[in-house]
């Protein structure tokens, strides 16, 4: 599965309300009559009303009914207080939203044509803030879809926003990623099987007879889902994670595979220079 900072606005609106004073005057008693003194232009009116403090963003959730579809999708107050991921994540759950009824639509038709019902799809994706550095805001959804077959799967996305430039990034404009993969590869293998002892109560066996092999052996960490993260907290970036999905190192029933990795010093030499005050080595 692709890393997305990766993956796919509902419009949004504003209402701006602008209050003007009016002021009124009657004939004087002459011509002569003096104005009325003026206070300076910079000066406050006595009585005028301080500015409210801006509102903080609130975590954003989207949860829609279309024909034969259940639709939920949503973002923390991190991601909606920055106004440009804020749109779009609102685009994205749009264009989620869009492909998800088309599907359950065409399942609907091709239901009544074969004479059979049709299990109401489902889409759930829910965005979490799983680094917060000073430049970077690291994101990674979790999330179920279903489209009526014997079981859904499970969705994991994941998204970097760099908060300086206003963009979204990919592992690549973080790491020299060939590099990162070669370095990680041997701690990646073990923290697999480790826990593959771990769900299956014994220790992966690589020649007991009947065994899938993609299911026992070391699965290629450039084809998982990648990011940084920060497990200690202060906002350096520590942790190097890998998501496995399910059927690619184990049976569905085992689920996702996360393996969470420290960042080392020869992990920090994978980093891009520009990037590397971001991390930090775990201790």
């Amino acid at each position: 599965m692709p890393n997305l900072s990766h993956r796919r606005g509902l419009p949004l609106a504003m209402t701006v309300l602008l209050l003007a004073g009016c002021g009124g005057g009657g004939a004087g008693d002459g011509g002569n009559q003096a104005a009325a003194p003026q206070p300076p232009a910079n000066a406050a009116a006595p009585d005028a009303a301080p500015s409210p403090a801006p509102t903080p963003a609130e975590a954003v959730s989207i949860k829609a009914s279309d024909p034969g579809l259940s639709f939920a999708y949503g973002w923390p107050a991190a991601a909606a207080a920055i106004p440009e991921l804020d749109q779009w994540l609102r685009g994205n759950a749009d264009h989620l939203r869009r492909e998800a009824a088309a599907r359950a639509r065409n399942d609907i038709a091709e239901a009544r044509k074969s004479g059979y019902d049709m299990h109401d799809h489902s889409y759930e994706e829910t965005w979490s803030v799983v680094a917060d550095a000073p430049r970077l805001l690291v994101l990674q959804s979790e999330g179920y879809v279903f489209t009526g077959g014997a079981h859904g799967m499970p969705v994991v996305t994941t998204l970097f926003w760099d908060k300086q430039a206003r963009r979204r990034l990919g592992p690549t404009d973080l790491f020299d990623t060939a590099r990162l993969y070669a370095t990680i590869r041997p701690a990646f293998c073990k923290a697999l099987d480790d826990e593959r002892a771990k769900r299956r109560g014994a220790p992966v066996d690589r020649k007991a007879p009947g065994e899938i092999a993609d299911f026992v052996s070391c699965v290629d960490p450039a084809k998982q889902i990648l990011l940084p993260v920060a497990r200690r907290g202060g906002g350096a970036l520590d942790t190097v994670r890998l998501v496995i999905m399910p059927y690619e190192a184990g049976p569905y029933a085992e689920g996702i595979y996360q393996l969470d990795l420290p960042v080392t010093d020869a992990v920090m030499a994978a980093v891009k220079p520009d990037w590397r005050a971001a991390f930090s080595v775990a201790p």
